[in-house]
Order: structure tokens, then C-alpha cells, then sequence
């Protein structure tokens, strides 16, 4: 192998185990993105093949579609630089291997790194806190294992995983309809099994209010924030979801809603099935943006970027400042305030939710974003 080649290999090695500097780093995606090193990363990448596994937490990724997204268009051909399971692998690679750092911004200006922030501040994790329907709270985390409480017929299960499930819910011996609510914090995430079996991923800073057993012609849940679903199908008892002031109708789906109050829009995703918002019906694929005047307006969505969160990403793409930078309030429970006259610029990428803030923020301070962390956790961004 040349003395390159040596050098794209130790540049790998140090990337996979997440011991090279930013500046290796940088020099390594420089090796990645050109065509001449093409034969020695598929040989690196084909030794990784046979031993690598898929990535926990992210099945069913569309790895073509993040290849493309990794590389901007005047690094491919029409050939492909890579064969699919080389696309699959390159994908691994750079979203799994070394926590999903990667940017490509429409403008890439040079600028000094600032000062490294001292203090650490984790990514969120696994918590929430359950409201039973007489207004008692239960703090979920991984100490607190098992039957939690009993609900009408519902037995709650705190499964230890990051998940709560409803099980023997029949709703015979209660003729009172008992509401429990799940919220997560900023900083958490949680899943939840219906008793109807359907799934529910809440995003954080989110929460769902649900019945602990369905009963009557309808099961209707209500949300805030974001959250993934995938229902359980029954014609003859339809699955909604109110969301502020829409309502979001089941037909056989697996969907993402996003409904934060400090975004423009409340966005509905659907990537199986199908759908129906007012008189709106979704195809796969499609996304649906309701304003806060009720306008819904239906255009191609992106279903891997929609639900990237769920996956362990952040989705930064086509993304301003003032949007990324409400992505990690949330998940890393920061106060973000601007100083001074802050420029206007759009990212594109995705990057691990599992980084510290201040390696997302090593990240971005490679587009020129620069910031101070300071006491009770504000994050400052600064011209």
C-alpha cells in the first residue's frame, strides 16, 4: 500500500474508535470525498464488511439515501463511486462508526475554532414521568423496573429499556374512561405500547395523554411536541391523534408527527399506509405543514430525515441556525440566547445524538458558529 494508502487506513482507525483530532478528522473526509483514493477506501471498507454489524438503534435506514445525502452531488457519478453494499457500508461508517459527524453547508467559510467549552453537557437519555389518572406522578427510569401500577384493568410496565407498555387492558371492570399522561423532559426520550397494541416514540420535551384501556367506536390520543407511530390497525375503531388544533386520522400507518410549539408549522409525515388531516389524505412519502391558522398544505416529505430523531440523529438539513439550534435545547436542556448581529445560514447533514453538546458544537463551530457555554447551562452563540 502507498504511504497514502497508509495514511487513509490510520485516519480510518482513528476515526472508528473515535481518537482523531477534528483536524484528522477533516483530513479524512478530504480522503473520502475523492475519487483517487476510491480503491483503497473500498478495500478498508470491504475489511470492515465482514466483520461489521448493523448499527444498534437505527434498522430499516435507507442507506442509499443517506450515501446521497453524505455526498454532495459533484462527488458522485452516475456510475456511483461505491457498489450498494459499499453504499451501506460508507453509510455505517460515517453515521455509526465515529457518532454521525458530518456537514456539508451550501457556503463552507474557514474560521478559527473557539475556545473548547470546559463544561460537558451529556446528550439526553432515557426518562419521563407518568401521570396516573388520579394526578399521581411516577418518575420512569432504568432503577424502576416492572409493575408499576395498576389502572382499571391496564397493569403498567416499566419495561427498563426506555419503554412502558399496557398490558390485560379490557376496560370491563371500570365504566369510567381513566386517562394517563407520559411526558418527557427536555433531555429525555421515552416509548410507550398502547393497549392496543400500536407503538409510540416521544421525541423530548414531548408528552401524550391516552386512555388506559380504548373504549367505544374511536381511539383518540393527544400529543405535544413530537412523536412516531406506529398504530395497530383496526377498521371498525379508528386511531387518532390531536395534535394542537389538528387531528390526525389512522388508516393502517406508520407516521411521524411534529408538533412543538416554537416551530412554524406542525408537520406530519407518513411513511406507510396512509393518513387523513381534514380532507387531506397522505400517500407514503408525503408530508402535511399546518399552520397555526389551520392552513394545511401537502408537499413531498422525506421519511428517513423525518424520523432521523427517532434513530439517534439530528436532522440539520436545509436547516437555519435558529432551527438547529432549537434541536439541542431540547435534547441537551440548554438555554440558547444570541449575542450581538449572528448572520443568517443554512446546514445540511445529520449528526449522532449521542455526541456531548460540545462535540455537536466542535461541529458546527466549523461553519463559523461560535459560542461560550455559561452557568445553568446557557449556550451563548456569538458573531
Amino acid at each position: 500500500m502507498t504511504t497514502s494508502g497508509d495514511r487513509l487506513n490510520y485516519l480510518y482507525r482513528q476515526y472508528i474508535n473515535k481518537t482523531c483530532s477534528q483536524q484528522e478528522m477533516e483530513e479524512f473526509f478530504i480522503y473520502v470525498r475523492d475519487p483517487a483514493y476510491k480503491e483503497a477506501l473500498e478495500t478498508i471498507m470491504d475489511r470492515q464488511l465482514e466483520t461489521m454489524e448493523t448499527p444498534s438503534g437505527v434498522p430499516g435506514m435507507d442507506w442509499e439515501h443517506m450515501y446521497r445525502t453524505i455526498m454532495p452531488p459533484k462527488h458522485r457519478n452516475k456510475a456511483s463511486i461505491f457498489r450498494l453494499s459499499r453504499v451501506a457500508a460508507a453509510a455505517c461508517i460515517i453515521l455509526a462508526g465515529a457518532g454521525a459527524w458530518f456537514f456539508f453547508t451550501r457556503r463552507q467559510p474557514r474560521a478559527e475554532p473557539p475556545i473548547a467549552a470546559e463544561k460537558v453537557i451529556p446528550p439526553g437519555y432515557n426518562k419521563a414521568t407518568l401521570t396516573l389518572s388520579n394526578g399521581s406522578i411516577i418518575t420512569l427510569d432504568s432503577t424502576h423496573t416492572g409493575e408499576l401500577a395498576k389502572q382499571g384493568d391496564a397493569t403498567i410496565i416499566n419495561t427498563g429499556n426506555g419503554s412502558l407498555a399496557y398490558t390485560n387492558a379490557t376496560g370491563e371492570s371500570s365504566p369510567a374512561v381513566l386517562y394517563n399522561t407520559l411526558t418527557t423532559p427536555r433531555g429525555g426520550q421515552y416509548q410507550l405500547l398502547l393497549p392496543d397494541g400500536t407503538k409510540v416514540w416521544l421525541n423530548a420535551s414531548s408528552s401524550i395523554t391516552y386512555p388506559t384501556a380504548f373504549k367505544g367506536n374511536e381511539r383518540m390520543v393527544q400529543i405535544t411536541g413530537e412523536a412516531y407511530f406506529e398504530v395497530t390497525h383496526d377498521k371498525s375503531k379508528p386511531f387518532r391523534v390531536k395534535a394542537g388544533s389538528q387531528t390526525i386520522e389512522d388508516i393502517g400507518t406508520r407516521f411521524n408527527v411534529n408538533a412543538y410549539s416554537d416551530e412554524p408549522a406542525s408537520i406530519t409525515t407518513l411513511l406507510e399506509g396512509a393518513v387523513k388531516i381534514g380532507t387531506h389524505m397522505l400517500k407514503p412519502g408525503e408530508k402535511a405543514s399546518a399552520a397555526p391558522d389551520g392552513e394545511v398544505i401537502v408537499s413531498k416529505g422525506d421519511p428517513v430525515r423525518a424520523v432521523a430523531w427517532k434513530n439517534g440523529f439530528f436532522d440539520f438539513s436545509d436547516a437555519s441556525l435558529q432551527a438547529v439550534m432549537r434541536q439541542l435545547a431540547r435534547w441537551y436542556n440548554v438555554e440558547i440566547q444570541y449575542e450581538g448581529n449572528i448572520r443568517e445560514r443554512q446546514f445540511n447533514g445529520m449528526i449522532g445524538r449521542s455526541l456531548t453538546l460540545s462535540q455537536v458544537l466542535s461541529g458546527l463551530s466549523a461553519q463559523a458558529v461560535h459560542y461560550r457555554i455559561e452557568e445553568n447551562n446557557h449556550l451563548i452563540i456569538t458573531p
